[in-house]
């Protein structure tokens, strides 16, 4: 129950904030008031508190209180989206976040084993049975995103049509009862390929920013492999840097 209420607190307040209830650089209402909005403990209120931390959007200042540090950059008319490097959110959520309209479309959608590539690459087990999808991303009806995912059938056994094209990961959570933990994340910039170039909307751009992920459940499983290739067209990361302890 905790953990549920915890969300909701999470999802109410950081919409306040995106949608300017609380502006940039103001303060939150203290943790008592909050807890007495929501009707939860003070833990619940600071788990929430906590995880908009973490996602960038505000700043626990010791004896002052929380400040928001969120502040959406006005978006030229071409933009796609914000997508957060600090969290994990399906591109549905995003795009729910952003304010735009997703399609997909399924490319492929086959089943094979880890080789020795693949193995090297994502860090799976070569030899491993895998679920091995390809899906075109619009945003606003524009194609802007190319996914090629490898899902472990031992986690993922059986995707449809109809999965695919609707939300992987409400399937992995609602249904097969998959708890993400982690991902790991390399963001690089390569040269666009005859497929990307055919797929994508790059206007006269001869890139793309390609994001690959390895991403884990809570006992440590490396179960999916995610390599999508973004137009630059109007793209934007967001992530919340911390300073590291200081080297001797």
């Amino acid at each position: 129950m905790a953990d549920s209420k915890y969300n909701v607190i999470f999802q109410t307040l950081r919409q306040r904030i995106e949608e300017g209830e609380y502006q940039f650089l103001s303060l939150l209402p203290p943790e008592n008031a909050l807890a007495l909005e929501f009707a939860c403990t003070r833990t619940t209120v600071h788990k929430a508190l906590s995880l908009l931390a973490d996602q960038g959007h505000v700043l626990p200042m010791r004896g002052r209180g929380v400040q928001v540090i969120y502040r959406r950059r006005p978006l030229p008319s071409n933009s796609s989206s914000t997508f957060l490097l600090g969290g994990i959110e399906s591109l549905k959520e995003a795009a729910s976040r952003n304010g735009f309209s997703l399609q997909t479309r399924m490319l492929s959608l086959e089943e094979g084993r880890v080789e020795d590539e693949l193995a090297e690459r994502s860090g799976m087990s070569k030899g491993d049975r895998i679920l091995l999808l390809r899906r075109l991303r619009l945003l606003n009806d524009i194609p802007l995103i190319l996914d090629v995912n490898v899902f472990l059938k031992s986690v993922v056994p059986h995707l449809t049509k109809r999965i695919v094209e609707s939300s992987i990961y409400s399937h992995l959570e609602k249904k097969l009862k998959v708890t993400v933990g982690s991902a790991r994340r390399t963001v690089t910039v390569e040269r666009a390929t005859e497929e990307d170039t055919s797929l994508l909307h790059l206007g006269d751009m001869g890139c793309v920013v390609a994001v690959t992920s390895s991403t884990f459940d809570m006992d440590g499983l490396l179960f999916e492999y995610t390599v999508s290739r973004h137009s630059p067209i109007g793209f934007e990361f967001n992530t919340t840097a911390r300073r590291l302890p200081a080297s001797i």
